[in-house]
């Protein structure tokens, strides 16, 4: 073989090599983000776990101030005074 193939053998094998170290470190750092993902994501259904018993308590709450605001303008109205 002439010293030419053996250079053009050594730099394809040191560029096959650099693109495996390339894919490797883009490999394991996919994996660290999709644990970091996993870990966001149940944190995130514990949140809304714990916050859904509130919706049927707030709606009542919103039910209760609708009545006030009702009544609130209502007066106001008696008053003479204009509501926005």
């Amino acid at each position: 073989m002439h010293i030419l193939s053996i250079l053009t053998l050594v730099a394809v094998g040191l560029i096959v090599a650099a693109l495996a170290v390339y894919l490797i470190t883009i490999a394991v750092l996919l994996r660290k983000t999709l644990f970091t993902l996993g870990t966001i994501n149940v944190g995130l259904r514990s949140i809304a776990q714990r916050v859904e018993p509130l919706e049927p308590i707030l709606a009542e709450i919103n039910g209760d101030l609708s009545g006030v605001r009702n009544a609130l303008v209502e007066i106001l109205s008696r008053k003479g005074v204009k509501v926005g």
